[in-house]
């Protein structure tokens, strides 16, 4: 048990001393040699918790994005459910305050690890992950259209206004380290561009 409880503790004193690293210099230009430095231990002790640099950024990023898109994943289908149950977006509750907000908490929970794969995931296979994030929001409105009946959609404007909602947290969080600042920035910001997103990615098909 005592072993076992002195590995975690060097497991993750590589991770906070990687994460310093990465936020430093980047994923190209980190290297493993002063990460085992600055935690303590041999530059050979690492590979008795990570492949190699690749694996032990996954141990860093994946698990924090993983959560992020399980949340965006569920609100989505929860708004796909909402459009079964109402006849026009004029009947919508257009706040999206806690949604905002819980999105806000998780990804500040995680801040060190989402700036890193932000600035940092260059040549990882995670440097597409903001793509990947739009991807998701971008794919919610047909099957949304699909439930309500009686709306098209432009194609075009629904990739942008997905880009810019994407891009807003991503200003804010590049910006803001404080989580009650980020929160209200946030907040305004995503009711706003939501109300935007109904005016220009939706037409009323005509009956």
């Amino acid at each position: 048990m005592m072993k076992e409880n002195t590995d975690y503790k060097k497991r993750e004193l590589l991770i906070e001393c990687a994460k310093r690293e990465f936020l430093e210099k980047g994923y190209n230009k980190a290297s493993l040699r002063n990460i085992c430095a600055n935690a303590g231990v041999t530059t050979g002790a690492i590979y008795f918790f990570f492949k190699n640099k690749e694996d032990l950024f996954k141990a860093i990023v994946d698990e924090p994005l993983n959560g992020l898109k399980e949340i965006l994943i569920e609100h989505f289908k929860e708004d796909e459910e909402l459009a079964h149950n109402i006849s026009s977006f004029e009947d919508i509750d257009l706040d999206h305050t806690e949604i905002s907000d819980r999105l806000v908490r998780y990804i500040y929970g995680y801040y060190d690890n989402f700036l890193i794969l932000l600035t940092s995931a260059e040549n990882t296979v995670y440097e597409h992950c903001v793509d990947e994030l739009v991807d998701l929001a971008e794919k919610s409105i047909p099957k949304m259209m699909m439930a309500l009946g009686g709306y098209t959609y432009d194609e075009y404007m629904t990739h942008w206004m997905s880009h810019i909602t994407v891009d807003a947290f991503i200003h804010v969080i590049k910006h803001e380290r404080d989580t009650e600042v980020a929160a209200k920035r946030i907040r305004a910001t995503l009711n706003w561009l939501v109300k935007g997103w109904i005016e220009l990615a939706l037409v009323k098909e005509d009956k």
